[in-house]
């Protein structure tokens, strides 16, 4: 097993010498990489990220010695245009020995059982669907007993594959986001379906409260089984960087009994981040002004690359420290010694925009909505918007507060012809809402708040005043 030290050392070396890209971004810093000797010289190196380097660069110079990779996806841009993501061989494989980990050693699924894969992620060019689905199959291939179908956010497909296939397999895994995985079950069961006994699921996208877990746990009939739902921490530049574990889940878990480890854990944060662990021997990991920047052989090689996500690296020395500290070292059991990898907690992102369903949603296309003819007399052009979840994680909510210019009424008339021309904006430039909103119809539409002029504010999500930039506020 290789070392932090030498994989980032590595990367660098490697980036400097084979992608023209990064060469250039060097010398646009002024920096001269001959100084890079031990890994104290490689925190000195400039940080990259989505803005400063891979779109500041053509796709052709970002890749080791302008080869391109085999594999394309893509996510929505702020600007409307899609963002072009890759991966090749590399990548794939390595998202199949993650899938294998969390199958066999928390699922607890042996590979000669018949196991069905129930892929409700987006597919298309998004990367969680099509990447689940692949890694998957690089399970098959390694003698997995194991079937993939992708009905993706269609219901029908989904229940009839629940309904006609999942009694012809021991095991059952269904894989999608946790809001619409409880949309699902819930249906699902109302429909009569029966779903098997021994039923996983892998999610991504949204962190998830323990209240979901228990939710699903509670209608699924499950007994103290809290590993049945792992998530994944992943981005589309990034792929899968980690993901909760027996320890991290009962780490999770125990800090909601006692406020002291809370805090600890995870400060004074109000909702419960996620807490991951990762393998050092794939991503090196910094934590620099509160926010995450990785090193890690992607398609595109990432080093000292800023993903723009708010949390706190925390060793598996300090970890179980923490838990002699607080006596739960007798039961956290041997998951301790099973699961010995550091973690990290994840608060959310820094950057400008806010998740719902696991998509991002950017504050200049809910700009361009409120900017529409029928409309924009009635605002000041200024808004909040935000997500929240709801019921104990059962329902996921987009709020958006719009502030009325003066003198102008709230009515439920304007509410809506406010919400139509935003809703028409966000399918028109974000490629994933559009998915969402064909998939899920009124369930994708924000909830919408009018607002009297003066009166706007902000205790989470992001704020735009006209005229200026917009903020997060956390």
């Amino acid at each position: 097993m290789k070392s932090n030290k030498i994989n980032a050392i590595s990367l660098f070396e490697l980036a400097f010498k084979k992608v023209p890209g990064y060469r250039r971004f060097l010398k646009s810093k002024n920096f001269d990489p001959g100084l890079i000797k031990n890994l104290e010289d490689f925190k000195k190196l400039p940080i990259t990220d989505k803005k400063s380097y891979l779109q500041k660069y053509s796709l052709g110079d970002l890749f080791c010695e302008g080869k391109f990779p085999p594999i394309v996806y893509a996510s929505s841009g702020s600007s409307g245009k899609p963002t072009f993501w890759f991966r090749g061989d590399e990548q794939e494989t390595r998202g199949g020995d993650i899938h294998r980990t969390i199958f066999e050693k928390i699922f607890g699924i042996n590979k000669n059982d018949p196991t069905l894969v129930v892929i409700c992620f987006s597919m298309g060019v998004w990367v969680a669907g099509n990447y689940t689905a692949t890694s998957c199959r690089q399970l098959a291939q390694k003698g997995f007993n194991l079937s993939i179908i992708s009905p993706a956010l269609d219901k029908e497909d989904i229940f009839n594959a629940l309904r006609n296939l999942a009694p012809l397999y021991k095991n059952l895994v269904i894989a999608g986001y946790p809001p619409f995985i409880m949309d699902v079950i819930n249906e699902a069961l109302a429909k009569g379906i029966n779903l098997p006994e021994n039923v996983k699921f892998l999610t991504a996208g949204d962190k998830f409260s323990e209240g979901w877990r228990d939710s699903l746990m509670k209608l699924l009939g499950k007994k103290n089984e809290s590993t049945f739902a792992i998530s994944l921490y992943g981005s589309a530049d990034a792929l899968v960087l980690g993901h909760e574990t027996p320890l991290s889940i009962f780490i999770r878990r125990e800090s909601l009994k006692d406020q002291k480890l809370y805090y600890e854990i995870f400060g004074e944060e109000s909702t419960l981040p996620a807490l991951v662990q990762y393998d050092p021997d794939d991503t090196y990991f910094e934590e620099i002004d509160g926010e995450l920047v990785i090193t890690a052989p992607m398609a595109i090689p990432l080093v000292r690359y800023n993903i723009h996500d708010r949390g706190k690296i925390i060793s598996h020395i300090a970890m179980k420290d923490l838990l002699i500290r607080y006596g739960l070292i007798g039961k956290a059991g041997d998951n301790l010694k099973d699961w010995e990898l550091p973690f990290i907690v994840l608060k959310g992102r820094t950057d400008v925009a806010v998740t719902f369903y696991a998509i991002n949603i950017y504050p200049e296309h809910i700009k361009a909505g409120l900017e529409a003819k029928s409309i924009s007399r009635f605002l000041t052009g200024s808004f909040v918007t935000h997500n929240k979840t709801l019921n104990k994680g059962k329902d996921h909510k987009l709020y958006v507060d719009v502030e009325l210019v003066q003198d102008v009424a709230s009515s439920e008339g304007l509410r809506t012809l406010i919400n139509n021309e935003l809703v028409k904006k966000l399918i028109e430039f974000n490629i994933e809402y559009r998915k969402l909103y064909f998939a899920i119809d009124q369930k994708a539409v924000p909830t919408l708040r009018l607002v009297d002029c003066g009166k706007l504010k902000a205790t989470d999500g992001i704020i735009y005043l006209k005229g200026k930039k917009p903020k997060v506020v956390l």
